[in-house]
């Protein structure tokens, strides 16, 4: 293949080859004494499997290129087969990517929107024998995405994890983040082992925490069972309707109501007009939105949300909200809405040390950035209120 594509066939692929010390780290937690067979289900050029040394070899991957078996290992017929040890880095695909929308679960319990990843992950614990070890490298939003939490559960219930290592710097060609994560199968939950960083640094060990992401942060939240935002206040976010839906009807010059988006908010602070903004890949000083030129349902969508309400950033590292008195402001897509009757205290809550830890420990690893968060209304409304 010429090299000029070769980054564009990875890319629809969703494969990006792993750093050698990071197949080493891997497999160096993943492969124990008595261990003969070993499978990668998405085994690229075969590194993971050659770092093994074990003697039975079974390498997959959708790649026509691979040197080894070329097949789909999520849609191949496994029958009884089980292995020692399954390592790899599988694909990852984005979340939203029209290809790897299924409009439904999968038969490994994942919702439309899960990354295939997710998939493998659920794969490699069915296909790994009692006592066996999985140890693979997978992207950090698989920690708290909401489309793979079935999938989350079931491993949790087959298997304990014994080691994991993540990294804030990026590890690939990939714009991704990534973790690395050894099972043990049919093993109770205990102590989790962490390294850190590109020189896998050790981290201090911790009990398993209550959510995947308590693996970034180090531990649980303390358990909440009393009021949280969510009896107070009203959480909502669009998607590509309304996103898809506003795109010719923006404008500086045009009259309506200002659309904001979140790099115009701050805590307490709404920068429209003040600051430059990009929507639908075009840059705006003060854009407002024409409503007479959207859809029939657009603009009843638009009456919704032109109410006071509390709008809330996305993927930040603290909470950015700021409140909308005279509801005259648009949200653009991934703004989530707030409506309550006690702005005050929900501005409040929101600004809290409390409320940043809180999300940090439930959705750690599945912002874009370092350090930060994707918010979602479940997320906001669950937060305790003290």
């Amino acid at each position: 293949m010429e090299p000029e594509r070769e980054p564009q066939r990875r890319k629809v692929l969703g494969a990006w080859y792993t750093p050698p010390a990071l197949v080493d780290a891997v497999v160096a937690e993943a492969v124990f004494p008595g261990a003969r067979s070993v499978l990668d289900p998405a085994c690229g050029d075969g590194r993971f499997l050659r770092a093994t040394g074990l003697p039975e070899q079974t390498g997959v991957d959708i790649d026509p290129s691979t040197p080894f078996e070329h097949d789909d290992a999520l849609r191949r017929d496994w029958g009884q087969q089980q292995f020692d040890v399954v390592v790899g880095n599988p694909p990852f695909l984005n979340q939203l990517s029209r290809r790897t929308s299924r409009g439904g679960r999968s038969r490994f319990g994942g919702g439309p929107y899960a990354d295939v990843a997710a998939e493998f992950l659920a794969l490699a614990i069915r296909l790994t024998r009692p006592g066996g070890r999985v140890g693979l490298v997978l992207p950090q939003s698989l920690l708290s995405a909401r489309d793979a939490a079935q999938i989350r559960d079931a491993v949790d219930e087959a298997a304990a994890l014994r080691w994991m290592w993540w990294s804030d710097t990026q590890m690939f060609d990939a714009n991704v983040r990534v973790w690395a994560g050894v099972w043990e199968v049919g093993a109770p939950q205990g102590r989790v082992r962490r390294a850190h960083g590109p020189q896998f640094r050790q981290a201090h060990t911790i009990d398993r925490p209550a959510t995947w992401a308590g693996l970034l942060t180090g531990g649980s939240p303390e358990p909440h069972d009393g009021p949280t935002l969510g009896d107070i206040a009203t959480f909502a976010v669009d998607f590509r309707d309304q996103y898809y839906g506003l795109v010719g009807a923006v404008g500086d010059d045009v009259d309506g109501p200002p659309l904001i988006t979140c790099g115009l908010i701050d805590p307490g602070v709404c920068h429209w007009g003040t600051r430059p903004v990009r929507f639908a890949k075009r840059s705006y000083h003060a854009p407002r939105v024409n409503v007479s030129a959207l859809s029939p349902d657009l603009q009843r969508w638009a009456a919704q949300r032109l109410v006071p309400k509390v709008l809330v950033a996305n993927q930040t590292s603290v909470i950015e909200a700021v409140f909308d008195e005279r509801g005259e402001w648009l949200p653009s897509v991934p703004v989530i809405s707030c409506t309550t009757a006690e702005p005050d205290r929900v501005m409040s809550v929101l600004g809290s040390e409390q409320a940043l830890q809180w999300v940090r420990h439930h959705a750690a690893g599945s912002g874009l950035g370092v350090g930060t968060v994707r918010l979602s209304p479940r997320l906001l409304a669950s937060i305790p209120l003290r």
